[in-house]
């Protein structure tokens, strides 16, 4: 039996509208039910209604789940609430969150949203590492903290010291300040009563760090009527969930808007669980993850392609990680990068064995500053890469641009602009009120957009060969991609004003080290430089070159990258994902070598 299962979605309703001037403006007139003025107000709701469900959970010290009902986090919110207050905290001297996901971490942060005080979660890299803390310097001028938050003070002590002053940051444990441990201020002030801040939609509810190739913060604007609009549009799109609140467990970091605005609200909002996930798709944490999902197992799912593809691999070995995530599942969610047809397809196959059924496997597509869902499918896709069409209350243009679109989005859900950049806000949007978010779409079938779109590429990562074409990175990063199939992590895709592409393989050595014949854990210059795998590469290469239309898509040289990525560089996200722009600034040295054919294993066809 290989029907899909079946879950509710809410369908969409499209009106197209052709422009004189070439450009296309596509609305989803069926508007989001609506929504509170702070996302607070359903804490309070399911307080009252399901006061004793569990809300969130994580591992204790002791590796068993230290868990928190809604009625508790609410007392505990106000308590927090009640000491920030007295510290005078706004807009002009929010609170930064430095450590990563746990519950004292969505505590604060809860009590921010319950008193009006704006808040930032900041990536942990950003205070360990050494390289980031002139990053770190540079967000303390954006946004002049007036207090933190980290969960360890003596770990962050180096942060703590360089962004407020007095030691003024509330924490979990080894508390430069024994009148600032959490624990200590939730017990002075647990029966508080504290009437919840009269929050306007316009209010501020967060700012979100955004970065580019160069590194330089932006502080993305994040209002009360982003956050609330946008998870009902996620509620309506994912009608289902209506039926049975969500459970979640997931490690999606809260300092980036897919971990702290969707995944997190979307448990908060329609009365949900959240299993705070303390694994990472990387081989270091990944058996947190496994044992995690082995013991719980989700009704929703999200993660980027990179750990969906590790999740595969391992439940194709553990039946009992496999049984669990399976048991319940209504829906997987993916972002963040291209997803590997090999990956959908082995996930699609396990889905079925497993349940007799083919789960809905959707892409979602948005940013930091739409909140950020602003597309998904509301029907099965059998490939990936559709990313669906506007949300709920959404309008989107589209601008020709080449053989494909810019798409340009308005709706509630996006934001006024940056923080104390008023040059960049106002080149984000047009004389018509859209938001340029920078990246380009194709219609799946462009006498039919109720069929959906696929992401073509950032604007900005695009370039010309010496011949004067576009290369449209996006659109051969993708493809070549999925001809590699799990040879390749990821390809990063070079060739700006040069006479043909190049691919810098990011090798998944498990793989690779097979179609050697060799055991992966030798040195791996030996597995890279292995004929058999040259073979194989070349292979593909031809393959791929004589299945491709276009002289500006083929890829002519490769070479593997074994080294490790930078993340103080900007290289890789705390997500997974490699910041194309960003390698190849850090590593044009390496780009002209490849390009003057002076680097050992180099391989051409």
């Amino acid at each position: 039996m290989n029907n899909s299962r079946k879950v509710n979605f809410g369908i969409p309703k499209l009106e197209v509208l052709h422009q004189n001037d070439g450009s296309i403006i596509i609305k989803n007139i069926i508007t989001p039910d609506e929504w509170p003025s702070n996302i607070i107000l359903k804490l309070m709701h399911w307080s009252t209604k399901t006061p004793e469900t569990i809300f969130l959970a994580q591992r204790n010290h002791s590796n068993l789940w230290e868990k928190i009902s809604y009625i508790e986090t609410l007392k505990k919110v106000k308590s927090i609430a009640y000491f920030l207050l007295n510290h005078r905290l706004s807009e002009k001297r929010p609170l930064l969150i430095l450590s990563g996901n746990d519950i004292n971490h969505a505590l604060v942060a809860l009590a921010c949203l319950y008193s009006k005080i704006p808040y930032s979660s900041i990536s942990p890299a950003y205070s360990l590492f050494e390289d980031d803390l002139d990053r770190l310097g540079k967000i303390k001028e954006i946004l002049s903290p007036g207090f933190v938050f980290a969960d360890d003070g003596k770990k962050f002590q180096k942060a703590i010291s360089k962004l407020v002053p007095e030691n003024k940051a509330l924490v979990a444990k080894n508390p430069l300040n024994e009148n600032y441990l959490i624990d200590k201020i939730v017990n002075q002030n647990l029966d508080v009563d504290l009437k919840k801040a009269d929050t306007k939609p316009n209010d501020i509810a967060k700012f979100l760090f955004t970065s580019g190739s160069t590194g330089t913060p932006k502080a993305v604007i994040q209002t009360h009527q982003m956050l609330c609009s946008n998870i009902s549009m996620a509620t309506k799109a994912y009608e289902f969930i209506k039926e049975e609140p969500p459970v979640l467990v997931d490690w999606m970091p809260w300092s980036h808007v897919a971990g702290g605005n969707k995944a997190f609200n979307l448990a908060l909002y329609n009365g949900g669980t959240f299993y705070i996930d303390n694994g990472s798709p990387n081989p270091n944490d990944f058996a947190k993850t496994v044992k995690n999902l082995t013991d719980i197992g989700p009704t929703w799912y999200f993660n980027v392609p990179k750990g969906y593809e590790l999740l595969v691999t391992e439940m194709s070995k553990n039946t009992l990680l496999a049984k669990s995530f399976f048991k319940r599942i209504k829906l997987f969610v993916y972002s963040g990068a291209s997803m590997p047809n090999h990956v959908f397809k082995q996930m699609e196959k396990l889905s079925v064995k497993y349940t007799g059924e083919k789960i809905f496997f959707s892409a979602a597509y948005g940013a930091s500053e739409t909140a950020p869902m602003t597309t998904m499918p509301t029907y099965r896709c059998n490939f990936p890469g559709n990313i669906g069409v506007p949300q709920f209350g959404t309008e989107m243009k589209l601008i020709p641009f080449g053989d494909k679109f810019e798409v340009r989005l308005k709706g509630p859900h996006i934001t006024p602009g940056y923080w104390k950049d008023e040059i960049q806000t106002l080149k984000s949007f047009d004389n018509d009120g859209f938001f340029k978010i920078g990246d380009a779409l194709k219609f799946h079938d462009k006498s039919n957009p109720d069929l959906g779109f696929y992401f073509d590429g950032r604007l900005s990562e695009n370039f010309k060969l010496n011949t004067g074409t576009w290369v449209s990175v996006g659109a051969v990063r993708s493809k070549i991609l999925n001809a590699f199939g799990g040879i390749a992590n990821d390809v990063i895709i070079v060739g700006e004003d040069q006479e043909f592409l190049s691919a810098i393989i990011i090798p998944n050595i498990i793989n690779c080290a097979q179609i050697a014949k060799l055991d992966y854990s030798i040195n791996k210059q030996d597995i890279l430089s292995n004929n058999k795998l040259k073979n194989k590469i070349i292979k593909i290469l031809k393959d791929y070159k004589n299945k491709t239309e276009s002289k500006s898509q083929y890829i002519k040289r490769v070479i593997f990258f074994s080294h490790k990525l930078s993340r103080s560089k900007g290289e890789i996200t705390d997500k997974g994902s490699i910041n194309q722009m960003a390698f190849i600034l850090n590593r044009n040295s390496l780009v002209k070598k490849l390009y003057a054919n002076k680097l050992k294993n180099i391989i051409n066809i």
